[in-house]
């Protein structure tokens, strides 16, 4: 099984980061919106393993058409200089049915949650910026090695802030439950206000 290597840092500024890579003659391949929704067993068993199991839609964040989804596998975070985890990822042809196939396998939904996402490659890794509901912005870099890695992330030079191995489900769960919010969603303010959350079809996820 693939790993999956990353380093993610929390941003203060994402206008002065986009400026940043601007400056270093890279330009972003756009934005788009995420859809994610994990599953567990009912008794929670992949959590508690550390393991993950997401269904994620990307959409067009100007009209919310569906432009790729994918059904991917994460395990249990392994000792390193940066995040890594075992991850197997595959593309899917639509949530709705790959949702129901979940669900006749005895798994139900666990966590929902929203992000937009740019991205940008930066020779062999990918670096993306990432706006979450409640916590702000986040820079994170993916690569095929670790050294790669932190060489990207320096060369992009994020601001100096510490790394975070803790994934946006942790980050997000942890503030939820805080401040005594619904600690298995969390969603942009104007999408709900506006109507747009994927509540129907029978996919919340509570």
């Amino acid at each position: 099984m693939p790993d999956e290597i990353e380093a993610k840092v929390k941003i203060a500024d994402a206008d002065a980061f986009r400026r940043r890579m601007a400056a270093r003659g890279l330009a972003d391949e756009g934005t788009v919106l995420e859809i994610n929704r994990l599953f567990d067993t009912p008794a929670g068993s992949l959590g508690a393993a550390g393991s993950a199991l997401r269904l994620r839609e990307e959409r067009d964040p100007a009209d919310g058409r569906v432009l790729r989804t994918t059904l991917t596998f994460k395990g249990a975070v392994v000792a390193s200089a940066v995040k890594r985890r075992p991850e197997v990822e595959l593309a899917v042809e639509a949530a709705g049915p790959m949702a129901d196939v979940l669900g006749r396998l005895g798994l139900v939904p666990a966590f929902y949650y929203e992000k937009r996402r740019t991205t940008w490659h930066v020779g062999p890794c990918a670096v993306v910026l990432d706006e979450v509901p409640h916590l702000g912005w986040f820079a994170e870099v993916e690569g095929p090695t670790e050294a790669e890695v932190l060489a990207v992330l320096a060369h992009v030079d994020p601001g100096g802030e510490p790394t975070i191995r803790k994934s946006y489900r942790g980050l997000l769960a942890a503030y939820l439950t805080s401040r005594g919010m619904d600690p298995t969603r969390a969603e942009f303010q104007e999408r709900q206000t506006q109507g747009r959350s994927d509540a129907g079809n029978g996919q919340r996820q509570a």
